[in-house]
């Protein structure tokens, strides 16, 4: 019998309608919009050169009881020959078993309307819990309620590292500072659960798999229109820049008189430049301004006005203590002309043109009418502050702490430079108010198929088991595969997604590489043309598949072409010396026992050679993805030697391991040798013998069964992301 033979049913509900359904959560959903590539030869009748096989004699009759072993060579040892495998390390590289479970089916039953139908819950034990239905609930609850944060300024220090022209102050703020607060309430609402086998919004059809010991909960609350609302005060006290910002302010009183002034007077404009705003300095431009006959005067082309006063020198830091202003030192520039002026010994101007001041309103004393304030409010703290609390003594002020005062030159005292409040932050948060909860409990979905003609009964199982090694610890290691056919050979996996460095969120995601829906779906593993490998056929087909994740540029091609192929398969590995030794065929050592031998070389020349590709594309990222395998299937022996590549434009965990083992391709690509099977064992149970299919009928199992059968080892279902026979967890890459 070929695999098209029924050998595995599955526990199954087919639903072949559409629900509506209004519900709180909305169901994945996928898009798929498949293009076959220009390259596909399924359609033309005769393709290379004519040679072809019944995929059936190539792969495997799972109605047969397959037991086979394969040689493992995976990460740095990926390209070892046995040989080299054995000189290392003295020993034969560790085992991959494969076999299939003939004597069990996987259960299917038939479509029954009582699968959807929800019944009223009373009491339902789960486990150690009691579920119950209970009206007019109180159920305590609280939320927390966070202000909103801030920092405290502790002190303001004079930047005296900074170049001069860039020096300024420096706020040094505090930690933030916040507060949160726990309200407590109850709420009041009717709990209402209910049983169903299905919960059918989420699946409208295909066959599923669903497991009877498993309960699994999905709870729908409805809100009232009107929220329960949360306010909370917070109160704080608050240090902060005073509201006169003096480091802020740039002076405007240009002839330091603590009065409003007008633009100075022209008198003429002497080097005809279309102004009366210059000095001119005669010996510099050789011209007789004021026609006295002495070209060394100084001309002002205004009255420089002074305040009618004696000015004391500009104060400034003396960085060096010298008692003298060097050009590196912090002053105050009371007349704003840039530069550092001495004590006066007679009443002069700046020695600058200056025009009408400008100024800032500000309601001073409170009466309603604001007065002219002789500064602006400047973006950059560099406004130097001196004392004059002691006239004759004005100190600059580097560093100003907190409550610390000031007093300018005109008397004008200002308090608490850095300012302590009080001021309440208010917040508040609305609440759903529950009026009703319902609560459906429904079997666990262990699987599901989409395809409408699909027949729960052509499913058949494999099981592969492996160990490895780390430090001397021997970690045993399974995996299932379902195989089915149609038109094609189908496996039946869960879909598997890529994600690229950050988009995890814990070291063993990351290892693993993939995340996976939650639904069986069918993978053509081979193509066919009417049931016959061909050499030479080429499938390409390319997609999009959207996800909650994200969407994915899917691109696959398939081929096949004709080959031989020379693994250590031999069934005989030695000679009988006939005095109870054997002589390997492999390296002429002489054993007592045969199997001690060695594998010896056997070639496959019927033979076909399968290639598959894979690039996943995560759109947005542009972080690529892809696989390469390479299947040889052999007359009779089903599958004989299987390689397996990878590549990241981005690995998700080790960028190294990108290019350690390959190199780059005709594309430029570096592909990773993952693993290698070669054949080393198969042993093949035919199963004509009617009588004993009627004697000894298959036991009937459902899928999240086989974790409880001897048979199975106890080992359960699960997901897992595989190529054919192979099984990808990117830990296998690791040294």
């Amino acid at each position: 019998m070929g695999l098209r033979q029924s050998k595995i049913t599955l526990f199954w509900v087919i639903l072949t309608w559409s629900w509506f359904f209004q519900s709180c959560a909305e169901p994945d959903t996928s898009e798929e919009i498949v293009t076959v590539g220009p390259n596909s030869t399924l359609s033309n009748e005769t393709i290379g050169n004519g040679e072809t096989g019944p995929v059936e004699e190539y792969f495997y009759n799972f109605d047969d009881a397959i037991d086979a072993s394969f040689f493992i060579y995976n990460g740095s040892r990926f390209d070892y020959t046995y040989d080299k495998y054995r000189q290392i390390f003295n020993d034969d590289p560790p085992a991959l078993s494969m076999r299939n479970f003939p004597d069990y089916l996987l259960n299917v039953s038939p479509d029954s309307t009582h699968f959807l139908t929800r019944y009223t819950i009373d009491t339902l034990v789960i486990g150690s819990d009691t579920v119950t239905s209970e009206i007019g609930k109180i159920v305590p609850d609280s939320i927390l309620l966070s202000s909103s944060q801030f920092k405290n300024l502790e002190s303001i220090e004079w930047d005296l590292d900074a170049e001069p022209s860039l020096q300024r102050y420096r706020l040094r703020n505090s930690d933030w500072v916040q507060a949160d607060t726990m309200l407590y309430y109850a709420d009041t609402f009717d709990v209402v659960a209910y049983w169903a086998v299905l919960d059918t919004p989420l699946i409208q059809e295909g066959i599923l798999f669903v497991d009877s010991s498993e309960w699994r909960d999905t709870s729908y609350s409805f809100i009232k229109d009107d929220p329960i609302i949360f306010i909370n005060n917070f109160e704080f006290e608050r240090t902060q820049l005073s509201s006169d910002s003096l480091i802020f302010r740039i002076n405007t009183d240009c002839n330091d008189n603590n009065e409003w002034d007008g633009a100075e007077e022209d008198i003429g404009d002497y080097n005809g430049d279309g102004d009366s705003r210059d000095v001119l300095a005669e010996t510099i431009d050789n011209v007789d301004y004021n026609n006295d006959g002495d070209m060394n005067d100084i001309v002002y082309e205004f009255v420089d006005r002074g305040n009618g006063i004696l000015d004391p020198a500009e104060v400034f830091h003396d960085i060096d203590d010298d008692g003298e202003f060097d050009l590196n030192e912090p002053y105050e520039d009371r007349n704003c002309n840039n530069r550092w002026d001495d004590a006066e010994t007679e009443d002069v101007g700046n020695d600058i043109f200056d025009d009408t001041e400008q100024y800032t309103l500000v309601d001073i004393d409170g009466d309603g009418t604001p007065e002219k304030q002789l500064y602006l409010i400047g973006e950059v703290p560099n406004n130097l502050l001196v004392n004059w609390n002691d006239p004759e003594n004005p100190e600059v002020m580097l560093t100003v702490e907190l409550e610390d005062n000031m007093t300018d030159r005109w008397g004008n005292v200002y308090s608490d430079i850095i300012e302590t409040i009080n001021f309440i932050d208010s917040k508040r948060q609305d609440v759903g108010d529950i009026d009703s909860m319902v609560t459906l409990y429904t079997r666990q979905v262990v699987g599901h198929i989409t395809d409408e003609n699909r027949q729960p009964d052509d499913y058949y199982i494999t099981k592969t088991e492996w160990t490895t090694s780390n430090a001397g610890d021997i970690q045993r290691h399974y995996n299932y595969q379902i195989y089915s056919q149609d038109q094609h050979i189908n496996q039946l996996v869960y879909p598997r997604y890529f994600l690229p460095q950050g988009f995890y969120w814990s070291p063993n995601q990351i290892r693993n590489g993939f995340w996976h829906k939650q639904y069986l779906d069918n993978v053509i593993l081979f193509y066919t043309y009417n049931g016959l490998l061909r050499n030479g056929e080429q499938v390409d087909t390319t997609y999009y598949d959207t996800t909650d994740i994200a969407i994915y540029y899917i691109e696959k091609s398939f081929g096949v072409e004709t080959t031989d192929i020379t693994i250590q398969a031999a069934r005989v590995k030695g000679s009988n010396n006939g005095d109870g030794t054997w002589t390997c065929f492999r390296d002429n050592s002489v054993v007592s026992d045969a199997n001690d031998c060695p594998s010896a070389d056997t070639t496959f020349s019927d033979c076909f050679k399968v290639t598959h590709l894979l690039s996943m594309t995560m759109l947005g990222s542009g972080v690529e993805y892809g696989e390469k395998s390479f299947t040889w299937l052999a007359k009779d022996h089903g599958i004989v030697k299987s390689e397996l590549f990878l590549r990241w434009s981005e690995h998700p965990f080790d960028e190294t391991l990108s290019s350690v083992f390959g190199a780059p391709d005709s594309l430029g690509q570096v592909w990773v040798g993952y693993s290698r099977l070669d054949l080393a064992e198969i042993d093949v149970e035919k199963s004509g013998n009617v009588l004993r299919q009627l004697i000894y009928p298959p036991q009937i199992v459902h899928l999240n069964d086989l974790g409880i059968i001897p048979d199975f080892n106890f080992d359960p279902f699960r997901v897992s992301a595989q190529s054919g026979m192979q099984t990808i967890d990117f830990r296998a890459l690791e040294p």
